[in-house]
């Protein structure tokens, strides 16, 4: 098991960053219900970006002063950065619902969010294991191809969501509002996946 001390805060601080992005996917995902109070969500995820802001800042200085790291220094920034546009891209869908006036959501929307939230649960587990175990561990390749295989999922409702828009809806307005949500969204669950193969990029350096 991987233990040492000096060199797990980094992977303990890679824990923290895949859990605030899972609580601001979680926020998202619970402001779809209460639409009309999307200035308080928007007040949640801003705050969650900006612990996740400091979090890369402090990060950065630890990586900078440290002798010694568990990975190299730049797989450890990328991943964090990585999650961190995970928490943009979360905020500026929060911002997209009060710019487009979005005061109900589709079932298609809560779909793709209830995708992003067990991508981020699986980011989770997955830096958890890294935390756990090191690149050593036999469980990581299982827990990246759940990232995978949910991306995958998602891509197929992104694709199915938007042509059912393009066929039955007239409004163009309507189209490129609501094609520009479920977009981000996509590209939200695509940087989960990214974050996963990062990870199994950094496993086969260094098994």
């Amino acid at each position: 098991m991987f233990n040492n001390c000096k060199e797990d805060k980094f992977y303990q601080m890679l824990l923290k960053s895949a859990e605030i992005v899972n609580k601001s996917a979680v926020e998202l995902k619970n402001s779809l219900e209460c639409l009309e109070k999307k200035e308080l969500q928007v007040k949640k995820t801003s705050e969650l970006e900006n612990i996740g802001d400091e979090l890369v800042r402090t990060l950065i200085k630890e990586l900078n002063d440290a002798f010694i790291t568990p990975i190299d220094r730049e797989d450890i920034y990328e991943i964090i950065k990585e999650m961190d546009n995970i928490l943009d891209l979360i905020n500026s869908l929060a911002h997209r619902f009060i710019m487009f006036e979005i005061t109900e959501s589709t079932e298609e929307l809560k779909e793709l969010c209830n995708m992003l939230v067990q991508a981020t649960q699986e980011l989770v587990i997955l830096m958890s294991e890294l935390k756990l175990h090191g690149c050593k561990s036999k469980d990581i390749n299982k827990k990246i191809i759940n990232i995978s295989k949910i991306e995958s999922e998602s891509d197929k409702i992104f694709r199915k969501t938007v042509q059912q828009l393009l066929k039955y809806e007239e409004n163009p307005i309507i189209i490129m509002k609501w094609k520009e949500i479920y977009q981000i969204l996509e590209d939200t669950v695509d940087n989960c996946e990214k974050v996963a193969n990062i990870v199994e990029r950094v496993v086969i350096k260094n098994v």
